[in-house]
């Protein structure tokens, strides 16, 4: 049986829209960053896979009587359902470390009763099968009490989804380049936005990125370095999950949809394989080595000095590349995988 729940850490400027894309495909609802990628077809859940999280949210006494007047209506039940679900949504976002950048219209009571269900309780709570998708999982900041239940059940299963460290910055150094109301609201954002936009030229935006210790994304990829050493965290680049349409190999892609279905624990692996769709060159945000056509002997100078850390261990040509390499820059590097 498959996993109800995953959890997917990928830092910002991995080319996490192509997992959200096939992880939705395998069933599962996307939450936290990725949340924006399903349509929502007016689906809702029934009353066995609701009672729970009503339960949770509004006690055994009124969410009876929720669940027996549906019968009849369900107006009630759904007008108390969707409230208790964004409750929900806030409690595993906090529980998971994650900065609240906004006011979101949740009820005060509902999240104060949802945010004491124990730990190993909380993933029971969301009906049907749920991913949720982080940009970093700090051990400083995520719950204490969820880590502790992380560490005794491996569940949810933990994906860390990363990609190399010189497509992150020139995917990360793309966004910035938009126009203002193109780049999100994350506060970083707005502010690096403004930074990179008086840069005249892509040589000086690459150096800023390298050089700057709060450029988008470095820290908290650095923060997740945990996770490419923890055995109970299934770990999957965007280099294998590329496909050939996105400067990789089919034969990698399939290896990797192999390794994701065992990890989630899907009971039928190979037609789940067959079902899901071919990745589509429809997007600039997703090739595999647009770095090289970027980064100059100094740039990679400047890598070296300021992220060596974040670079792959064993330099190997293991993916296809876009377009050619500028003069001095040294070959790919393999990413790390389980």
């Amino acid at each position: 049986m498959s996993a109800p729940q995953l959890i997917v850490v990928s830092p910002r400027g991995s080319g996490t829209p192509l997992l959200a894309r096939t992880t939705t495909a395998l069933g599962y609802t996307p939450y936290g960053t990725m949340s924006g990628v399903q349509h929502d077809g007016g689906d809702r859940p029934g009353p066995g896979e609701a009672s729970r999280l009503l339960r949770a949210a509004y006690g055994q006494e009124k969410a009876g009587r929720l669940l027996l007047r549906q019968r009849d209506d369900r107006t009630e039940l759904e007008a108390a359902f969707q409230p208790a679900v964004t409750a929900l949504w806030r409690v595993w976002w906090t529980r998971l470390g994650q900065p609240v950048t906004a006011a979101s219209p949740v009820d005060p009571v509902l999240e104060s009763r949802l945010s004491r269900v124990p730990d190993s309780e909380l993933p029971r709570l969301l009906p049907g099968r749920g991913c949720w998708y982080v940009n970093s999982l700090d051990l400083e900041r995520a719950d204490a009490g969820f880590l502790r239940a992380w560490h005794a059940t491996a569940r949810p299963p933990i994906v860390y989804h990363h990609r190399d460290v010189r497509d992150r910055i020139i995917e990360q150094i793309r966004l910035l380049s938009q126009p203002a109301g193109r780049v999100g609201s994350l506060p970083d954002h707005l502010v690096y936005r403004d930074i990179v936009s008086a840069l005249p030229t892509m040589d000086a935006r690459i150096t800023l990125a390298l050089t700057d210790p709060g450029f988008p994304g470095l820290r908290e990829a650095r923060r997740c370095q945990w996770l490419l050493r923890h055995p109970a965290v299934f770990v999957l680049t965007h280099e294998e999950l590329a496909g050939a349409a996105h400067g990789g190999t089919a034969e990698a892609r399939d290896r990797a949809l192999h390794r994701l279905l065992a990890a989630v624990g899907h009971p039928a692996p190979a037609a789940a394989l067959a079902a899901l769709p071919e990745p589509e060159p429809e997007s600039d945000e997703l090739p595999v080595g647009v770095w090289r056509t970027h980064f100059s002997p100094e740039h990679e100078r400047l890598l070296q000095q300021h992220h060596g850390d974040l670079l792959p261990p064993q330099p190997d040509e293991a993916v296809h590349t876009l377009g050619p390499r500028r003069t001095g820059a040294p070959a790919s590097s393999r990413p790390a995988s389980r």
